[in-house]
């Protein structure tokens, strides 16, 4: 979605925002050299065109082509897409994953057009999975949050569910701008929803727990229910969001077990005992969810995209994730009826009958025979290919080509920051020999529903940067990170080392968080609270639960 990654790491204005003070990027693998370091002005120039060139190889064209031949830019609900689609991981999972990247990292200050020191940088959210994202600074400093007269519970906005359901909008000023701990919870209308549901959590176990406090215990009170909540998104970040995403088998690998008291982290070590934010996390390998986007979504029963209730005539039961103007096919002009509906956020209230149902977003995918609504709606497949409504972010409308497009910000961002190749770190983690990709399968093969078949572009790409220097052994690791997760997973899922750097960076985080779960309780469970959560408490499950009368 728009902004996901696309800024670096973008968020509040004030640094004096973040509720515990700051934190360092660093480095997980900081013994080794970047994958490109160009000598010389020309040669940066040269490494920038290569770049380029790979980004637009990155971007598929099959949304644009649907929308030149007048139809609809996607499949409609009832159509299974299994070259494109995950089998495994539901459409929520991409935007919960942007959740997350919000509630730990924010960094103002790094620049696409200079070198970056990740060790100088800070991180101006806390490294900890502590929903500051939500809380903000308390009831105390930001009180503009909470409901008078205790401030114990969140403000909501108008309800916009259907079908009776209770899905309000985030509370807004008049100008409706989202009254939130963090702003970049608003950038597209599905995190925006994501925000809502977790306040709606708060909010309901407020009202439960309230029984077991006196009166003057209010502040107490917030807190069992602050630490309530933290502990039931930690447990789903860490024992449904991360099996979903990475190998599960290597998350299991690194959990606490009965007779184990901490983590097994074989990478993730804070700096003097300093929880940090790796640039291996940050700046490619937790940006795998690029290529989980849909270029288009439904939100419930109710959705027909378009503002005259239809795209290009036709009934569709998407909305897109950015306006996008159509044009005749036959003469190029743009179309007199022109939608204007799209996942967009910042500043824009979400619409009447809009609220998800939390069904079209989390639960077990492929489900339904063909020809019904497939729910959960599926993520697209973890690969090196993006859809192209990512090409030109509208954010960078006024900058030069090609800047707009978020494979070139991710590539470049990588050597901004020095990065080092896919293949220097799948050796120093000690993955076996035939497990590392080769240039072949980097670059003249792709995976599209589960076949490998020749990837010609890829080959004549490959070939010109090789007789410039560039790639050689030396993929960039975000591309890296993806065609593993192609070629190794069938797009199902990471690899070992994308796996490896996303699970250790959560967990480590989560373990090195003294008030988390994890380092407190760590065999503790959701149900464990005897408010009627299940002890293997997933999204759907907590989105049913707050439903629940």
């Amino acid at each position: 979605m728009a902004g996901h990654g696309s800024r670096p790491l973008r968020g509040l204005e004030s640094t004096g925002q973040s509720s515990a003070g700051t934190a360092k990027f660093g480095r997980m693998f900081r013994w080794l050299e970047p994958a490109a370091l160009p000598q010389s002005p020309m040669q940066e120039q040269e490494l920038r065109e290569t770049l380029t060139e790979l980004a637009g190889l990155m971007v598929t064209s099959e949304f644009q082509n649907n929308i030149d031949k007048g139809e609809p830019p996607d499949a409609p609900i009832t159509e299974r897409e299994p070259e494109d689609e995950s089998p495994d991981i539901p459409a929520g999972y991409t935007y919960l994953g942007q959740f997350v990247d919000h509630d730990i990292t924010f960094d103002p200050a790094s620049s696409l057009q200079r070198t970056n020191d990740p060790d100088a940088l800070e991180d101006f959210r806390t490294p900890r999975l502590d929903l500051d994202c939500l809380y903000g600074r308390g009831p105390a400093d930001q009180p503009y949050l909470y409901e008078k007269p205790r401030r114990g519970k969140f403000i909501l906005g108008r309800n916009v569910g259907v079908s009776g359901m209770e899905r309000p909008d985030l509370q807004r000023t008049a100008d409706n701008t989202a009254l939130i701990g963090d702003k970049r919870n608003d950038e597209n209308k599905i995190v925006s929803q994501i925000q809502a549901l977790f306040l709606r959590f708060h909010n309901k176990v407020y009202d439960r727990i309230g029984p077991n406090f006196k009166p003057g215990e209010e502040d107490a009170h917030f807190n069992e229910t602050q630490r309530i909540v933290r502990w039931c998104y930690q447990w789903i970040v860490l024992n449904d969001f991360l099996p979903r995403v990475c190998d599960a088998g290597i998350v299991e690998s690194l959990m606490p077990l009965p007779d184990r008291r901490g983590p097994r982290l074989q990478f993730y070590h804070p700096h003097e005992g300093t929880a940090y934010i790796p640039v291996e996390f940050s700046v490619a390998a937790y940006r795998f969810g690029h290529s989980m986007v849909r270029p288009s979504y439904s939100l419930n029963d109710r959705i027909i995209a378009g503002s005259s209730g239809g795209f290009a005539g036709k009934q569709f039961s998407r909305i897109p994730i950015f306006p996008f103007p159509l044009r005749d096919p036959a003469t190029d002009k743009p179309l007199k009826h022109q939608p204007t509906d799209s996942m967009a956020g910042f500043g824009e209230p979400l619409p009447d009958d809009w609220g998800i149902d939390w069904k079209f977003f989390f639960g077990t995918p492929n489900q339904q025979a063909p020809g019904q609504k497939q729910l959960p709606q599926p993520s697209y497949r973890i690969d090196a290919f993006l859809v192209d409504p990512l090409k030109d972010l509208p954010e960078f409308a006024g900058e030069p080509t090609p800047f707009g497009s978020l494979a070139f910000r991710n590539l470049q961002r990588g050597v901004s920051m020095g990065l080092p190749s896919g293949q220097s770190i799948a050796r120093m983690m000690g993955v076996a020999r035939d497990r590392i990709l080769n240039d072949e399968q980097l670059w003249t093969v792709r995976n599209e529903g589960d076949e490998i078949s020749p990837w010609a572009d890829g080959a004549a790409f490959f070939a010109k940067a090789r007789s410039q220097r560039w790639l050689t052994g030396a993929a960039p690791l975000w591309y890296y990170i993806l065609k593993e997760a192609e070629i190794m997973e069938n797009g199902r899922h990471l690899g070992e080392v994308g796996s490896r750097i996303v699970a250790e960076t959560l967990i480590g985080l989560a373990w090195n968080d003294h008030y988390s779960y994890l380092f407190q309780m760590p065999l503790w469970n959701p149900s464990e609270e005897l408010l009627g959560l299940p002890a293997k408490l997933d999204m759907l499950a907590l989105a049913e639960w707050i439903d629940a009368p």
